[in-house]
């Protein structure tokens, strides 16, 4: 009689965990930072995505120009699965002007790298707009 209950019970979980993940986008620019080297990958205020958009997000840091690439990814203060974004496949791992690199949001130790061509500011995108996200970079002044 107990085998009926535990079924009914797990086909209620599998249902009610299956709508909660199929309930459409979140708001990331509440949970979500640029981390990186620059941090010490720390998840920082002044890190914290911005909302730049309907589902693009943002954030600035001011980078030296020593020849040597910044390791970065966006992640939660977790790194929590799916919110965890780093480059998807290794063309996609180097940051370029004008270049949109592919995201793996489940990343591990997939960190972005970018080498800024001139000290100064610059502003990191997180396109979540289409199936795959996006990452790209543009001198904040721009």
């Amino acid at each position: 009689m107990q085998k009926p209950i535990l079924i009914s019970a797990l086909a209620a979980t599998i249902l009610l965990s299956g709508c909660a993940s199929t309930g459409g986008k979140r708001d990331l620019s509440q949970s979500l930072y640029l981390r990186g080297q620059f941090a010490w990958w720390d998840a920082l205020d002044e890190y914290k995505v911005k909302k730049a958009g309907p589902d693009l997000y943002v954030a600035s840091v001011e980078l030296k120009a020593d020849g040597q690439p910044y390791e970065l990814k966006f992640g939660d203060a977790a790194w929590s699965a799916g919110t965890n974004c780093g480059f998807l496949s290794q063309e996609d791992q180097m940051l370029e002007f004008g270049k949109k690199s592919k995201a793996n949001c489940s990343s591990v130790f997939e960190n972005f790298k970018f080498n800024p061509p001139e000290t100064g500011v610059y502003s990191f995108y997180l396109d979540n707009s289409g199936e795959q996200p996006v990452v790209y970079v543009e001198p904040a002044n721009k």
